[in-house]
């Protein structure tokens, strides 16, 4: 009898080491965004290739190249969503770990410096402020995107 109560606290004990090297959140829930609102994620920044109209890439012969900007994102994000039809929610409504992002003129940046202000951030972990928008048509590219307006280095006094 001890020795099986002591097999039960050993697999036990092996779960729960298993499960804090795998990550308890392996299988959570997106994080939800206010849509429509400024909201500020983390991300690494990536110039991205792919291809445009007329096909968006379902004809890689005959579709334009096209050139953007996409955050990767260490979680996926969600905003709410109500589906055209309920059968397409899993489509229409996804979460998502990447993000076209979309370089907007405000009052005090225009895009082309935001622009150049994000080449030179490429490839790093930054903080990216902007309105998070439902993608409508395959221009966005992602289902989820983002009107920027500030982007800044992800540091380890802004990230608390």
């Amino acid at each position: 009898m001890r020795i099986d109560l002591m097999a039960k606290f050993v697999a036990l004990a092996a779960a729960l080491l298993l499960l804090s090297v795998t990550g308890l959140d392996a299988q959570a829930d997106p994080v939800l965004e206010p849509e429509g609102r400024p909201a500020t994620v983390v991300g690494i920044l990536k110039f991205e290739h792919g291809f445009g109209p007329p096909g968006w890439g379902e004809d890689r012969k005959h579709d334009a190249r096209i050139s953007y900007w996409v955050l990767e994102l260490p979680k996926a994000i969600n905003t709410h969503c109500t589906p055209e039809r309920p059968e397409w929610a899993s489509r229409d409504c996804a979460p998502t770990k990447r993000m076209k992002l979309f370089f907007s003129s405000s009052p005090s940046v225009d895009e082309l410096t935001m622009e150049r202000h994000a080449r030179k951030m490429q490839g790093r972990q930054l903080l990216v402020t902007g309105i998070l928008h439902r993608a409508e048509t395959a221009g966005e590219i992602t289902p989820i995107y983002m009107d920027v307006s500030e982007i800044e280095l992800a540091t380890t006094q802004n990230l608390h």
